[in-house]
């Protein structure tokens, strides 16, 4: 054991909080969070313990050592997809990846991304204009959100734009798969007690191994090794220069097919329903994007000059953030600042609860864009959205750009009208996921 101190316990017994966890996690957090200032340890019989750590101090030190607080392998469903994905992988394995993918995401590819997001969401304004004028106002705003992000995903990332179909598909399969991932008491049965896939599962897995499939036949036919320019051909280069896992180019199509849309789709889609619940915010928003989009074709160019609109961004991700929680497993007895963390212990390191503590944030549960104003999100501190340390988000510049470019595309021209329960129930999956969809009724802005 690691000298340190014990973590505190909450009060009721480790299997009646265990599955409260797991019955409703954000709350669970959230009632950990006003508790215990640093940490705390919740016992899981018959597996390992759950530790909540409270101190965004101590969550940065966590998410620096990677070593000795690793990713919690995937196993069941999730490892159907994308066992040897970047986010998945640790140790050397994880460095090549890490090194070979990083050119994919300089700036002449976050240039192409925000430019293809600027295409995408000009194309979703119109169809909003056409809806409109022909008196069907009504959308699913995250379905919106995903086509624009993941079409823009899949150019800028792996040269080739899946479509309108490809974008409804992958739609379709994650919601499938926000369903079959959702927290339950399964997340707390012991690893010697093996449980059976769904079928749901199975279908989600192979349904995203085939897009994956497809995506790499179509670049395989246009693959110009003498002059790569985006992620998956940097992917091919080093396929050819060194041995890697079975699968292993599927494998990151299929998790940079997730990963590169699904967390800006969310984002994107809370932002909205934000500002229209506060209409003095967004008539801001619409100001801003008049004054550096015009009449201009949105794209990479404006999008530093959005100041505001990534403000309000940042200020939704603090309140809903897509990736609620870093989890990691302590690898041999840990000491985490003057705490003692036992070998394989699941440490949850939670953006929700964090983002809402009163200690960090003055009036945490309000949505005040302002609170940025001297600020910088980009410090290390109570603000995680995108992790930190070795492991933190390598798209993090391609959703911050690409969402301010969609949100004041949209915002200039369009009122969007969200119900005030719309988010009151989300799914708790690996990302915080609408369970049907996000309603919302368009009208023109005059």
């Amino acid at each position: 054991m690691s000298q340190g101190q014990r973590l505190p316990n909450p009060p009721e017994a480790g299997i009646v909080n265990a599955l409260r966890f797991t019955r409703t996690p954000l709350r669970f957090l959230e009632g950990i969070q006003s508790r215990y200032p640093d940490a705390a340890e919740v016992s899981v019989p018959g597996g390992p313990s759950i530790v909540v750590v409270t101190n965004p101090d101590l969550c940065h030190e966590a998410m620096d050592r990677i070593d000795d607080f690793s990713r919690v392998p995937a196993s069941g469903a999730a490892a159907l997809i994308a066992e040897n994905g970047l986010v998945q992988t640790e140790g050397d394995l994880w460095q090549r990846q890490r090194e070979t993918i990083a050119p994919g995401f300089g700036s002449g590819p976050l240039r192409t991304y925000v430019d293809r997001v600027g295409e995408q969401t000009a194309r979703l304004h119109g169809e909003w204009a056409d809806a409109v004028e022909s008196g069907d106002t009504d959308r699913d705003l995250h379905r919106d959100m995903t086509t624009v992000t993941v079409r823009a995903a899949t150019e800028a990332l792996f040269g080739t734009d899946i479509g309108a179909e490809g974008a409804a598909r992958m739609h379709r399969l994650m919601r499938q798969a926000g369903a079959e991932f959702e927290i339950s008491a399964t997340a707390i049965t012991p690893e010697w007690l093996p449980l059976p896939l769904s079928d749901r599962a199975q279908t989600v897995g192979e349904g995203l191994k085939t897009m994956g499939e497809e995506i790499l036949e179509t670049k395989r036919a246009d693959h110009d090794p003498e002059n790569p320019s985006d992620m998956l051909d940097f992917l091919m280069l080093a396929e050819r220069q060194a041995d890697w896992p079975e699968n292993h180019l599927r494998d990151q199509v299929v998790t940079f097919l997730i990963a590169g849309h699904e967390t800006t789709a969310l984002s994107t889609t809370y932002t909205q329903a934000l500002l229209s619940w506060h209409p003095e915010v967004r008539e801001k928003v619409r100001a801003e994007a008049h004054e550096v989009i015009g009449d201009d074709d949105p794209g990479y160019d404006h999008a530093q000059k959005l100041t505001y609109t990534g403000q309000v961004f940042t200020e939704a991700l603090r309140l809903y953030p897509p990736a609620w929680a870093v989890i990691r497993r302590a690898e041999g007895d840990q000491r985490l600042g003057d705490y003692a963390i036992d070998d394989g212990s699941i440490v949850f390191l939670p953006q929700w609860s964090v983002h809402r503590d009163g200690r960090f944030f003055e009036n945490p549960t309000q949505f005040d864009p302002s609170r940025w104003d001297d600020r910088s999100p980009g410090d290390r501190g109570p603000y995680f959205a995108f992790a930190s340390g070795p492991h933190a988000c390598i798209g993090r510049g391609f959703a911050i750009n690409g969402a301010r470019v969609a949100l004041a595309t949209l915002t200039k021209d369009f009122d969007v009208d969200v119900p005030r329960d719309a988010l009151s129930d989300l799914l708790v999956t690996p990302t915080l996921r609408p369970g049907d969809g996000v309603d919302a009724t368009l009208s023109p802005v005059e």
